[in-house]
């Protein structure tokens, strides 16, 4: 129940913190954590429109986002 750093758009439609949907998928699921719905594939698609809302909601709230390292790719 943290704020999202890094949304990421799942080929299901739902928006996820890349880092927890990205460990979700390296544990071999193959299915959306929300939907259940079996994944046609799992590449994760920015979400820039959600991102720049939670940046713009941090700063009216003083609230500082957490730094993560940029994700490293997947082999």
């Amino acid at each position: 129940m943290e704020i999202m750093v890094d949304p990421v758009i799942l080929a299901t439609g739902m928006s996820y913190d890349r880092l927890s949907i990205q460990k979700w998928l390296d544990q071999g699921h193959k299915t959306c954590p929300v939907t259940g719905m079996r994944l046609r594939h799992t590449e994760l698609t920015p979400n820039f429109a959600l991102r720049s809302a939670i940046v713009d909601w941090a700063a009216t709230n003083n609230i500082t986002l957490s730094q993560r390292p940029a994700p490293q790719p997947t082999q």
